[in-house]
């Protein structure tokens, strides 16, 4: 763990304060942390949203049953295609809806342009 002894105090105005405390949250990281990270010449990424998470999660999981195929397939010489396709068919489902998500903009829905 390092040893951090130096108190820093900054001054901000009422814009400064709230923008900061926007991007903090966004990130997910204490403001320290967030001030650090830039300090140290990166920009903090705001955190994912839970659909990521649960969708990382799913592919984890596909990529088990896929690993288990192969395993049985190594041992026993043969593989059981129909399950193989749907793992696959649903891993394919999963990275696009990664991607629809995570990629792909989201529509403006206040009505300005």
């Amino acid at each position: 763990m390092r040893k951090r002894n130096i108190r820093l105090m900054i001054r901000l105005n009422e814009k400064e304060n709230i923008l900061l405390i926007d991007k903090v949250r966004k990130s997910g990281l204490s403001k320290e942390a967030y001030i650090r990270y830039l300090i140290s010449g990166y920009i903090p990424m705001e955190k994912p949203s839970q659909d990521f998470f649960d969708m990382i999660d799913q592919l984890r999981r596909i990529g088990n049953n896929i690993n288990q195929l192969v395993m049985i397939a190594h041992k026993t010489g043969s593989i059981d295609i129909a399950r193989y396709k749907r793992d696959i068919a649903e891993l394919n489902k999963n990275i696009l809806e990664i991607r629809e998500k995570v990629l792909l903009p989201e529509e403006n829905s206040d009505g300005n342009n």
